[in-house]
């Protein structure tokens, strides 16, 4: 790596940014084909985001501290002469010094930054391959203080996985992640990929939004594996029925009315709830019905309090229909059997009783 003074106009920005990755209007963009004026454009105003809101924090900054050089700027020649470069860590940092030069070349304030840094900025140099960058990305972003959100992380490690053949154990070793945390971005990235080419659902596909959804769902094997039956050979979910209910409950719904509602699930402390009874069928269809967690939340526990008080009923049953006198005939090892669940029968109880008496 070396430290290298470049002027501002020579440095274009990454239009393959991870954290462009889920912007409805990113595109991969060859090498060739980066310095297109267009395409910088486009970059610039997905860097930006509306009214500069995504790079707000860092031109108030600028225009009180100046410039300052606390995190390298990383770059990578894109041609031989090196008379252009790729920004490959700082584009939200290059994006504000660009904005900024705009400011100041229309006469406008910029506040304490100087204005030769546009001329001449330290970068340091990078020139490196393909999988050397992803983790270096990796690295930053993924085990760093710098970390992206759920959908960039996971496609990362994907890309890792996919571009380069690496083994899930030298990912974790090489980034500084545990094995079960690869795995659970990587299922995580698949299970969005499966969403995002659904024929019925895939419009409604938001990588931003999602994500953390299924990060949440794909760290919790009961609604994982046993509801969605999820295959890591495969990648793929078995329970197709359970998959497309699922679906259905990310993506807005009509009602008889022709009203848009809201998702069911929005959010992934919503899934941390639905865990709670996602294999009772009656509290799902209350879900359905309702469109609300909590109801039918509370609408399991309401089928917890019948169950308990049915297997009560039958008890009862059993005991009223006992025949004492059958018992006389009983092997030893039956009798050993009925002695130990007496033995269960006064435990439990006890222990009941305690319980409702405090009640």
């Amino acid at each position: 790596m070396n430290v290298i003074q470049v002027a501002l106009d020579r440095l274009y920005l990454d239009p393959n940014n991870y954290r462009l990755r889920g912007n409805p209007n990113y595109k991969t963009v060859e090498d060739k084909n980066i310095c297109n004026s267009m395409v910088q454009k486009r970059v610039m105003k997905m860097m930006k985001g509306e009214n500069s809101s995504d790079i707000k924090d860092l031109l108030e900054s600028f225009k009180e501290n100046g410039y300052l050089k606390i995190d390298n700027i990383i770059v990578r020649p894109l041609d031989d002469s090196k008379e252009q470069y790729l920004v490959v860590e700082g584009n939200r940092r290059i994006t504000t010094l660009k904005v900024l030069k705009e400011l100041y070349e229309d006469g406008m304030e910029i506040g304490k930054v100087n204005p030769e840094c546009f001329d001449n900025l330290d970068v340091v140099e990078y020139d490196a391959d393909d999988k050397e960058y992803e983790i270096l990305m990796g690295l930053r972003h993924v085990s760093g203080v710098r970390q992206w959100g759920d959908y960039e992380q996971s496609e990362l490690i994907a890309n890792l996985v996919r571009r380069h053949h690496m083994e899930l154990r030298d990912i974790s070793e090489s980034l500084g992640i545990t094995l079960k945390n690869v795995k659970r971005r990587l299922n995580t990235y698949y299970a969005l990929e499966i969403f995002r080419n659904d024929a019925e659902y895939g419009d409604y596909f938001a990588p931003n939004k999602l994500s953390s959804i299924f990060y949440e769902i794909m760290g919790k094997p009961e609604m994982r594996d046993q509801w969605l039956e999820w295959n890591e050979n495969l990648n793929s979910f078995q329970n197709k029925q359970n998959m497309r209910r699922l679906f259905s409950w990310l993506v807005p719904y009509e009602d008889d009315n022709g009203k848009m509602l809201e998702p069911i699930v929005t959010k992934r402390d919503e899934i941390r709830e639905i865990m709670k009874f996602v294999m009772d069928d009656q509290a799902l269809e209350k879900l359905e019905e309702s469109r609300n967690v909590t109801e039918a939340k509370e609408e399991s526990e309401y089928c917890s309090k019948e169950a308990l008080k049915n297997n009560f009923k039958q008890i009862t049953r059993i005991l009223n229909k006992l025949n004492l006198g059958t018992l006389t005939n009983l092997e030893d090892q039956d009798k050993a059997t009925i002695l130990k669940i007496i033995d269960q029968m006064e435990t439990q109880g006890k222990l009941i009783k305690k319980l409702i008496q405090s009640l």
